[in-house]
């Protein structure tokens, strides 16, 4: 960097000639669009009233959270490092009752032996435990963020309204993602649903997770007869389908394995359908164990098979730029090539708890010294822009 800045009257930014030269040449990554493919804007925790039982959405929570090892006890603060939400078993009703509660600033509370415990679930300047679609889209603006896609997860709510008048409020800025019951994929209510999300919400894609199959003690495929009549439906709207495929059971890797099996025979049997493989495409508990396996690359290299890179969710904060994860990057853009990559933040929870949301960006734009100007700027926006079907041309940001 030439080291030229400009003043924005609340700090200073590198031009974005500089930017440009980081890479050799700033021309190409310029002319996409920036596009989150892995962002998330959502009312209070907990609020939501529609959809599943209120109270299984936060035994859903719970559930979410049983690897959590850092909780801090209320009288005194003291952080204890103990696993308090683990139970040796893959069945919900096998939780411990503990009185799990969403409460602020990014917090839920539990209650172990009588010693009440908060643990951080969510950033604590998530306020009213809401991210609002005024205050991502202002994060966005800040960071040079044109477009955030709005992925989804049953612990935020059934949300395809609330995403449709975001949406409609904010033109241009937001692309929502459906998603239904899984559990009930095969009836006709979730499927009516799912048709309304797209046809009539404005949906532009399904996110599918497999871990509410385990919270409901389902061990159907994802190409099993339950869902035949849903991947029919998603031929007929012509989406993508972003897919989260951790079960978060106890044989994590086992599980993962299995699903990836799956997911290349749902690529074989739906070559119109495009698949992304979410949350840097091999969950993070376990990334340090079996690296990116081959079989996740084999499906990579299919021409309806995407994935999300999420860098930072992967290795602790002290380690930015991380060195390692860019040297998985750089095996994975030689192994299938940058057009298959689209970058992905988790934001809000990656804006504070991994680094910062400027950071997540400049680990590609300003890092990874082996990726083009032209392979950074389709990882950052060029190839989500396609998947969608957008002008790839820069958005203008108010």
């Amino acid at each position: 960097m030439s080291g030229k800045m400009v003043f924005t009257g609340g700090g200073w930014v590198a031009s974005a000639a500089d930017v440009g030269a980081a890479d050799g040449d700033g021309a190409a990554a310029a002319s996409y669009p920036v596009i989150d493919a892995h962002y998330h804007v959502f009312p209070r925790l907990g609020s939501q009233r529609e959809g599943i039982d209120p109270a299984l959405r936060v035994r859903f929570w719970q559930y979410h959270s049983r690897e959590w090892n850092q909780f801090w006890r209320k009288d005194d603060g003291a952080l204890v490092t103990d696993r308090l939400l683990e139970f040796g078993s893959n069945d919900i009703e096998d939780m411990p009752d503990v009185g799990f509660r969403l409460a602020d600033h990014g917090q839920a509370e539990v209650t172990v032996d009588g010693v009440d415990y908060v643990l951080q679930i969510y950033p604590p300047n998530l306020t009213g435990n809401e991210a609002s679609p005024e205050r991502m889209l202002g994060e966005m603006n800040i960071a040079g963020v044109d477009i955030g896609v709005l992925q989804s997860d049953h612990v935020y709510g059934e949300l395809h309204g609330y995403f449709a008048e975001v949406m409609a409020r904010h033109p241009g800025r937001f692309l929502g993602l459906a998603q239904i019951w899984e559990p009930a994929a095969d009836r006709p209510a979730q499927l009516d649903r799912l048709a309304a999300a797209v046809r009539t919400h404005g949906m532009r894609g399904v996110y599918f997770s497999v871990e509410p199959l385990s919270v409901s003690r389902l061990d159907d495929p994802i190409t099993g007869e339950r869902f035949d009549r849903m991947w029919q439906l998603v031929e007929e709207l012509q989406v993508p389908v972003f897919w989260f495929l951790d079960d978060r059971t106890l044989d994590r890797i086992g599980a993962f394995r299995r699903r990836v099996a799956e997911l290349a025979e749902f690529a074989e049997r739906h070559p119109s359908v495009v698949s992304v493989i979410t949350h840097g495409l091999v969950p993070a508990a376990i990334i340090h164990e079996i690296g990116i396996p081959d079989e996740v690359v084999a499906l990579l290299r299919r021409d309806n098979v995407l994935g999300e890179l999420l860098i930072p969710a992967k290795w602790p904060p002290s380690a930015y730029p991380y060195p390692e994860g860019q040297a998985q990057l750089r095996e994975l853009r030689d192994a299938v090539g940058a057009e298959k990559l689209l970058w992905g933040s988790d934001s809000p929870y990656g804006m504070s708890a991994w680094c910062t949301y400027r950071q997540a960006i400049d680990l590609i734009r300003l890092h990874c010294d082996f990726l083009s100007a032209d392979e950074k700027g389709l990882i950052l926006g060029g190839n989500a822009a396609r998947l969608f079907g957008l002008d790839l041309g820069r958005a203008a940001l108010p």
